[in-house]
């Protein structure tokens, strides 16, 4: 397995010119991940914290590329991250969006695609929020998504409940 180090996920993000603000957000996404996952590691669950960290760090290095071009940032970020040799984290960023959650093929498994999944929705931007808030937040800025965003809504705090029970 190839996992970039911290710099070179920093590196590529500017290289890719990734906007302060996502990489702001993609940063307090890598903490609050760190947190659920080292939850996870006390109830011996396995998780390798290093891919998560890189994951989370990158998961949105397609955004800006997406909303220029209309593309899937999550599609953007696997070929850009596949193209450099980080297929691993590539895989996990791919399974982050809203709607994944309830998608039976894309759906996040792995203990990093639910902690990532997870993790993204508690940030807005650079601020830790409650799942409620995100979703009202998904709500008002993607209008167009609403049936797709209230039916997750539910499956995420499912999640938040599996990923946070002692």
């Amino acid at each position: 397995m190839v996992v970039p180090s911290r710099r070179e996920c920093f590196e590529l993000l500017w290289s890719h010119n990734v906007p302060q603000n996502i990489i702001r957000h993609s940063i307090a996404v890598s903490r609050i991940a760190a947190d659920v996952a080292q939850g996870l590691l006390l109830r011996r669950k396995r998780i390798n914290l290093e891919l998560l960290d890189r994951a989370c760090l990158l998961h949105d290095i397609g955004k800006l590329k997406a909303i220029q071009t209309g593309g899937n940032h999550e599609e953007i970020g696997y070929e850009i991250l596949a193209k450099h040799g980080y297929g691993e984290v590539a895989e996990i960023i791919r399974k982050h969006p809203v709607h994944y959650i309830y998608d039976a093929v894309n759906r996040p498994s792995s203990w990093e695609e639910k902690v990532l999944y997870y993790a993204d929705k508690r940030a807005n931007g650079h601020k830790v929020v409650s799942l409620r808030e995100r979703f009202a937040d998904f709500r008002k800025r993607y209008q167009n998504f609403r049936e797709s965003i209230d039916r997750a809504e539910p499956l995420a705090a499912r999640l938040e409940k599996e990923l946070l029970s002692p």
